[in-house]
């Protein structure tokens, strides 16, 4: 029974939950990208092998706001604050993203910083030796080692934020689940919805667990 009522919900509103979940795809995609790169920037000048004290504290206290602080609260900000005191326009979707890609960015940061530092000290003085530059030893030989520790919790970083982006329904945003919270005022049944929505967040998320299993074997096989 409830299988047939989940295919009527779909049959009348499928293009309405197609659109939430590229545009719940959409706002994990441009928050993913934006918290590997600052985290990746951070984590490399925050790690022991950087020569400059004031980076590492500067690092140090970006992780403990972004961190610190709940998504839901920075997107709060980003939406309702930021626009007024810097003076901007940010629509309510790209407020969402950006304050997730802060939030995301403070722990990606701590995962690279901490991958980065389980290679030993010896691969850093050996490319000393051997001429490498600071970015080519990090390129060519820090970076492939600590992969092996920084991948698994990359990955459930990210699989943490595509869950988070259903926070963006709270500002009004039709997401995956904002599109089913609509649907349900007018179908006056949540469970079957509730139900669909719950199985596009485990595909999606089963997804990135294929993903981790394959790079971590291509990981296994490059070494070979």
């Amino acid at each position: 029974m409830e299988y047939r009522i989940i295919m009527n919900i779909l049959s009348l509103y499928g293009y309405q939950f197609f659109i939430g979940t590229v545009i719940t795809l959409s706002s994990w995609l441009i928050a993913g990208i934006a918290s590997l790169v600052t985290g990746l920037l951070l984590g490399i000048i925050g790690s022991k092998h950087f020569s400059y004290c004031i980076t590492y504290k500067f690092v140090k206290l970006y992780t403990f706001i972004a961190k610190g602080i709940p998504a839901y609260v920075q997107i709060l900000i980003a939406y309702f604050v930021l626009p007024s005191v810097l003076g901007i326009n940010l629509s309510a979707f790209f407020a969402a993203s950006l304050a997730l890609a802060f939030c995301s960015s403070g722990y990606v940061t701590e995962i690279i910083r901490a991958g980065i530092n389980t290679v030993h000290i010896g691969q850093w003085e050996a490319c000393l030796v051997l001429g490498y530059s600071f970015s080519a030893s990090l390129r060519r030989i820090i970076l492939p080692q600590a992969m092996k520790n920084i991948l698994p919790a990359l990955i459930g970083e990210f699989e943490q934020l595509l869950k988070s982006t259903s926070l963006l329904a709270t500002i009004g945003v039709t997401e995956l689940t904002r599109t089913g919270i609509n649907v349900i005022s007018r179908e006056l049944d949540p469970l079957p919805v509730y139900f669909f929505i719950a199985c596009v967040y485990l595909c999606l998320s089963g997804l990135l667990q294929i993903i981790m299993l394959i790079s971590q074997r291509y990981q296994v096989y490059d070494k070979s």
